[in-house]
């Protein structure tokens, strides 16, 4: 600024530099504030205009509008002025599932009628052997396929229908399912029912997306067609349909049989009887028998207190669902489908009684089993408690008391020394009395310098044990046969006064320790008194308090005292 004031002009570049350093540039200029807003209530009068207002004075309200008319597309005028009326309307032969009603798809579509068209064109070719070829698809169709793919699915097809299942990608699997749903004409539904199935069951584990369509693809190409529900080899694959499908109940197979059982197992249990910790590889047998085997006899029962447990007593449920969800389907195969059906595993009073007849169960078990802990059971009524017991009977053995156990424990232990059951044979008694001879040769040779006289000693007389003599003191005569020797009597006396130091000196003099003097004395008040005298106190020994008059007595008698 000052070069500027002497007329003198600066470099830009410096200018530049030195803008660089201007902190104050970069900072973003600060709006203004604007100013407060007063807040404060206001009295507002309106005052009509000239030529508005009524006689009585007050302002006519607007106009009122007309509501805007919107669309409605055909199908729907048609549905709000009747109520639609199913094509079909059938009771099935089943336990749970009352009726189905079948309705055409509200609105019709051909954007999948090419794929119908290829489907039955080349639903009779044969494919021959080839390479398998990758292929992927969201939705796989026949004219995404190049010349090499269609001839592997071909081929692939004909394995699935010749019951082979080679290893394969995942939109073939798809497009397979597609073939089966589409062309119900060409295809008996039984054949689709039974190659959907197999398809589900070889590539679920390779494909775990499938369980989330097959198994309801399968259940409405059967209640289309009016098809019972498939015959599962594996149960694990029953159970894993019921578990994979919204209407579960479809897959019950028939509840005089127990498929209803281990429906009710499987889906309205609150407690699992395999996680229990006495579920174990030896007892998991006659767990399963007794739990399932009794469930089906309740469920069996026709009565009042059996009501909630048969079938027909459950309050009907209602489901509608559009068949064929997440498929490719053309618009004739396209379905809406009204279910009434029992849904036992949406009955909250059904799963808390199946938990308790359950838990009831196990707590019977654990009983014939010699168990002691139980389960808790709530609210199981009476008379389906009889009901279970009744059915328990025949499937439990009988409980095992204490004594059982016992003497089950004795012959365990008693086997181990049982000698092997062997025929007689004098051949085999002659070798153990040669084998005898020739150990008694080496008993006597061993022993010769000892000078063993015979080699059969004498039987020695067996006489009981006697305690060492004690060593008496100069004066002091021998003691009665069966009294304390005299040597230990001031021994006795110190105990009688508990005095520490007495005992620890005494003993020293005897020449034996406080443990061995206090075991000798208390040997032989075993044999006088039936008892031991002395009690280890820790420090020392002390008289037992209930044999005290008689130490006093001995100690008095004997000028002790």
């Amino acid at each position: 600024m000052a070069e500027e004031l002497n007329g003198k002009k600066r470099d830009p570049r410096e200018e530049e530099l030195d803008r660089f350093w201007d902190i104050d540039a970069l900072i973003p200029a600060k709006k203004p504030v604007p100013p407060a807003v007063n807040t404060d209530t206001v009295e507002v009068v309106l005052e009509p205009k000239t030529g508005t207002a009524s006689a009585t004075g007050e302002i006519p309200l607007p106009p009122r509008r007309e509501p805007e008319r919107h669309f409605i597309p055909p199908h729907t005028a048609e549905e709000e002025r009747r109520a639609p009326q199913p094509d079909e309307e059938y009771a099935p032969q089943h336990a749970l599932l009352h009726q189905v009603r079948i309705y055409r798809w509200k609105s019709n579509y051909h954007y999948y009628e090419d794929f119908l068209r290829d489907a039955a064109r080349l639903y009779p070719i044969r494919g021959e052997e080839c390479q398998r070829v990758p292929f992927f698809s969201y939705v796989p169709q026949y004219s995404q396929m190049s010349r090499s793919q269609l001839e592997w699915y071909l081929w692939w097809r004909e394995s699935l229908r010749q019951g082979r299942y080679p290893e394969t990608d995942y939109s073939y699997v798809l497009l397979y399912a597609y073939e089966q749903i589409n062309l119900c004409g060409k295809i008996p539904p039984a054949v689709a029912q039974q190659a959907l199935c197999g398809l589900w069951a070889h590539y679920r584990r390779t494909y775990r997306q499938l369980d989330s369509y097959l198994p309801e693809w399968i259940c409405d190409l059967s209640l289309i067609h009016r098809l019972p529900p498939p015959a599962w080899s594996d149960p694990d694959l029953a159970k894993a349909a019921m578990e994979h499908c919204r209407l579960r109940e479809f897959f019950v197979t028939c509840a005089k049989e127990e498929g209803y059982a281990h429906a009710l197992l499987a889906f309205c249990s609150n407690y699992d009887h395999h996680k229990s910790k006495f579920y174990t590889k030896e007892h998991a047998p006659l767990f399963d028998r007794a739990v399932l085997q009794t469930l089906q006899r309740v469920t069996d029962q026709t009565g009042e207190e059996g009501r909630l447990f048969s079938k027909a007593g459950l309050d009907d449920s209602r489901m509608l669902r559009d068949a064929y969800t997440g498929a490719l389907c053309a618009y004739r195969c396209k379905r809406k489908l009204e279910v009434s059906y029992c849904s036992f595993s949406r009955s909250h009073e059904l799963r808390y009684l199946v938990t308790d007849l359950v838990k009831y169960t196990e707590n019977r078990v654990r009983e014939a089993l010699g168990i002691r802990s139980r389960l808790t059971v709530y609210a199981l009524p009476e008379k389906i408690r009889a009901m279970a017991d009744r059915a328990l009977a025949e499937i439990l053995p009988a409980a095992r008391t204490v004594a059982d156990k016992k003497r089950e424990a004795a012959a365990v232990y008693e086997k181990l020394y049982d000698q092997p059951h062997r025929p007689l044979s004098l051949t085999a008694a002659a070798e153990i009395e040669r084998c005898s001879w020739q150990t008694t040769q080496r008993l006597v040779e061993a022993f010769e310098e000892d000078a063993v006289a015979e080699v059969t000693p004498p039987v020695a007389e067996i006489t009981a044990p006697t305690l060492p003599t004690p060593v008496v003191e100069d004066g002091e005569g021998e003691d009665a046969e069966g009294e304390i020797p005299a040597p230990y009597l001031p021994f006795l006396r110190a105990a009688l006064r508990e005095d520490v130091g007495e005992q620890k000196r005494i003993a020293a003099h005897i020449g034996k320790s406080l443990d061995v003097v206090a075991d000798e004395i208390n040997a032989l008040a075993a044999d006088l008194l039936g008892d031991i005298l002395l009690e280890d106190t820790g420090a020392a020994y002390a008289v037992l308090e209930d044999y005290r008059d008689e130490a006093e007595e001995l100690l008095r008698r004997k000028g002790c005292i």
